[in-house]
């Protein structure tokens, strides 16, 4: 975010310091950190006021996580229960389960052997020739029925008291991973409704406060971090074969210390006509190349009209 001064009346400056108005003229520029959430919700609490300092890493606000914890919640849950259908195909049937299906198996023993003693008869009496051959072939026909119960019954038997298959462990197991990745995002989610200082700052404007509802486009705080303050200054065209980067310039101003200056680092390649925000009769039609400098010394506040004096 750029803060740049509403007029710079040129003639004013030349005259608190002194001198013709013959130097070139700019202003102090923040590179200010406009800070907001991730996501949109209500501001909890904030920890910083304007014009304090804090440093990176310090906490600035946090936003409501009723949400965020419930979502939280939720993944651990069903993480659990993803664990515990795992285990239990991995481990097979239940005891109880295995005893059942014993006790399925012997009473398809006896209907066996009860069909088998059947025909056995039946078969007798059809040869004597006092039933007929119908009978004989319903007693057949139950005795190997009740054999097919009782095969029916030892593979039953077999499979509960074995695990579940590997593919189907393998399903639970994924299962079990799309949980934990759940749980990630949750907790991610939940730690990010806390925002921290992102480098070593002065809170230079709070703009929301607790109970607002805050988000991406709804920002909290812009802060100045150190050394986020330039010089923005603007060479004329017939002047500009006179300067290079790396040049230190002499700084004049209200609040700047006596023996302030400034290094070019950068010059623009094309010219511009001075902007409005600096001009003066003799300026506002010229030709100018926008440049840009750092401070040797302790800068003053973003905003702060400037004149760049002679090379000290």
């Amino acid at each position: 975010m750029r803060l740049f001064p509403i007029i710079l009346l040129a003639g004013a400056l030349a005259a608190c310091s002194g001198r013709e108005d013959r130097g070139l003229h700019g202003y102090a520029e923040g590179d200010f950190i406009t800070l907001a959430p991730d996501a949109p919700g209500r501001i909890a609490q904030t920890y910083a006021q304007e014009g304090q300092t804090v440093s990176a890493g310090d906490r600035l606000f946090a936003l409501d996580t009723a949400t965020e914890r419930a979502g939280l919640a939720a993944a651990e849950a069903r993480i659990e229960a993803a664990i515990a259908r795992f285990d239990d195909a991995a481990a097979g049937a239940r005891t109880p389960e295995i005893e059942a299906t014993r006790d399925q198996l012997e009473q398809a023993h006896a209907t066996a052997r009860e069909a088998a003693d059947t025909l056995t008869r039946t078969r007798a009496l059809f040869e004597d020739g006092h039933v007929s051959e119908a009978r004989l072939d319903q007693a057949r026909a139950a005795a190997e029925t009740a054999d097919a119960r009782v095969a029916e019954m030892r593979q039953r038997l077999s499979l509960v008291q074995l695990p579940a298959r590997e593919n189907q462990l393998r399903a639970l197991q994924a299962e079990i991973a799309t949980a934990e990745a759940e749980r990630e995002r949750a907790a991610e989610a939940l730690a990010r409704r806390e925002v921290a200082a992102p480098a070593d700052a002065v809170i230079h404007r709070q703009i929301r406060f607790a109970g607002e509802q805050a988000g991406p486009a709804q920002p909290i705080y812009d802060l100045l971090p150190d050394g986020a303050v330039h010089a923005l200054l603007f060479i004329p065209e017939a002047d500009l074969a006179g300067y290079t980067i790396g040049d230190r310039l002499a700084v004049d101003c209200d609040s700047c210390p006596p023996g302030l200056t400034v290094r070019l680092v950068s010059i623009a390649d094309e010219a511009e006509f001075t902007p409005p925000v600096i001009y003066s009769d003799n300026e506002r039609a010229r030709l100018v190349y926008r440049a840009e400098a750092r401070f040797d010394g302790t800068p003053p506040p973003p905003g702060t009209p400037l004149r760049f004096g002679t090379r000290p």
